[in-house]
């Protein structure tokens, strides 16, 4: 079943708040120590919506319940589920994965090598979890009732689009001993880009919160719980994030407008778009998911 959506009115309203959480995540996020502050300039996501169908409608998944801290409030210790190890440093997001896993994480191309070639050990990597998952949430006896409905809705998204503009402010820092001592300003525009992939959204009555989560798009048929094979945290296999964003179009500008400014550094591109691909893959591809208390 195929969802229209009313672009040009949805849009607008989600960008403010979007910004918002974006550059509230940016801050809170252990990033290489070659970058200086990063935050989201400016956010239009365009006139060209996404083509939306919906996939399966079901219960929520248990995995994503038994993660959801005991409380809302930030100095309340969070609870993982199972052996999962859970920073405590963002209380609107809940972390499944550890900052360092045994399996190298994929290289930047060769040719971007020489440009910053300390990234990998910089970047958080997502983990595999030995239990199983998609355990449905209709047999908890902690479920509650609740004004909020519990529902789990899995949806196929294709976004194909040239008119999002995202600008991002950033910049190269150069160190010596203990001290920098060069510092380039860096605008970076993501001027398009092509997404595919299954949308999992569960809605989670009892608490209320809204978990949201990325998966590779598949052609099998769900079961009748709506798992797929490409939801098995046993099965993911390295570049989900090139299947999931395979295209990825920026425009670089690097130091002061006023000055000398070296503009479309393909190497920068290129860096950028490996680096945005292995942070979507450890922040929202399942089992990672995001978190929002309603």
């Amino acid at each position: 079943m195929s969802i229209d959506l009313a672009w040009a009115d949805f849009a607008p309203s989600l960008v403010d708040d979007l910004r918002a959480r974006l550059n509230a995540r940016l801050s809170d996020m252990d990033l290489p120590s070659y970058m200086g502050q990063t935050y989201i300039e400016a956010l239009d996501l365009g006139t060209d919506a996404p083509d939306v169908q919906v996939v399966h409608v079901g219960d929520v998944w248990r995995e994503f319940r038994e993660a959801i801290a005991p409380s809302r409030t930030p100095n309340v210790a969070w609870t993982p589920p199972r052996s999962a190890s859970v920073p405590s440093r963002m209380p609107m997001r809940l972390r499944t994965f550890r900052q360092y896993d045994d399996e190298m994480p994929t290289s930047v191309l060769s040719d971007a090598e020489s440009l910053m070639s300390d990234m990998d050990d910089s970047l958080y990597r997502g983990s595999d979890t030995d239990s199983d998952m998609g355990t449905l949430l209709h047999d908890d006896p902690a479920h509650v009732d609740s004004d909020v409905p519990s529902v789990q809705v899995q949806l196929s998204v294709q976004w194909l689009t040239s008119t999002l503009r995202l600008s991002v402010r950033t910049s190269l820092q150069i160190h010596h001993a203990d001290s920098t001592v060069m510092s380039l300003p860096i605008t970076l525009v993501v001027t398009g880009l092509e997404l595919f992939a299954q949308v999992i959204v569960a809605l989670d009555g009892a608490t209320p919160c809204l978990h949201l989560s990325l998966s590779e798009p598949s052609a099998a048929p769900c079961a009748p719980d709506g798992l797929r094979a490409a939801h098995d945290p046993r099965m993911r296999s390295r570049h989900q994030g090139e299947r999931i964003l395979p295209y990825l179009a920026v425009e670089s500008q690097i130091g002061e407008p006023s000055k000398h400014v070296l503009e479309n550094v393909g190497k920068v591109e290129r860096f950028v778009g490996h680096m945005l691909r292995q942070l979507l893959e450890s922040e929202l591809v399942y089992p990672h998911f995001y978190t929002v208390y309603l």
